[in-house]
């Protein structure tokens, strides 16, 4: 993201970007006043603009922070030695919850809203996804593609697959309607998700 260097480090750093980040998370760009930032990070504006020249680079910022705390742990683990009917829904199902989790939802509702504006924010966004979610679950689906518990095929295709299905029936409604899916609904989505991908490339034990 541009500008990086242009901002100030110093004693009131984080305090200004966590309340710069609670008003953007809240208002978006557009909406959000310098005043209102300065308010929620309890600083003056002068103190303010001595940590960030303007507020797209504070914009900047507090998304780059955002995503680093959002992909900083595994987004779901497995055991590559378990069959994969075992596995998957597991893995699905906590995939599904991590979607619709907070702070990650809200990460994703902004950088959609904003992805014209900051398209590196965006650009950014999907490759931490790539390299969190769909890489690893290709890998994954790779091991048991070796063990010949899965059939050969483009894992990557199907790991991307799997999100999509994934995201497509939770996202919508928590994205809309902000009316978040219980664990029920999440693990609903998670099995069935993972049926239809066991039908489609498991192997059938003779």
């Amino acid at each position: 993201m541009d500008g990086h260097s242009a901002i100030t480090r110093g004693r009131k750093f984080e305090q200004v970007r966590d309340g710069a980040s609670a008003v953007f998370m809240r208002e978006g760009y557009a909406a959000a006043s310098v005043d209102e930032i300065a308010r929620a990070a309890n600083v003056s504006k002068a103190t303010l603009y001595s940590y960030f020249p303007d507020k797209r680079l504070m914009f900047q910022e507090v998304l780059r922070a955002a995503l680093d705390q959002g992909f900083r742990e595994a987004v779901f683990r497995a055991d590559h030695a378990a069959a994969p009917a075992k596995a998957l829904p597991g893995v699905l199902t906590t995939l599904a919850g991590w979607l619709v989790s907070e702070p990650q939802l809200s990460l994703h509702r902004i950088v959609v809203a904003e992805a014209t504006r900051f398209p590196e924010i965006a650009a950014a966004y999907a490759e931490a996804v790539q390299d969190h979610v769909i890489r690893p679950m290709a890998e994954l689906i790779d091991g048991w593609i070796a063990q010949s518990k899965i059939m050969p095929h483009d894992t990557d295709q199907s790991a991307h697959q799997l999100m999509a299905l994934i995201s497509g029936q939770l996202l919508p409604c928590a994205l809309l309607s902000e009316r978040v899916p219980d664990d029920v609904r999440i693990a609903q989505v998670g099995t069935s998700t993972a049926i239809l991908f066991l039908n489609a490339y498991a192997k059938q034990v003779a």
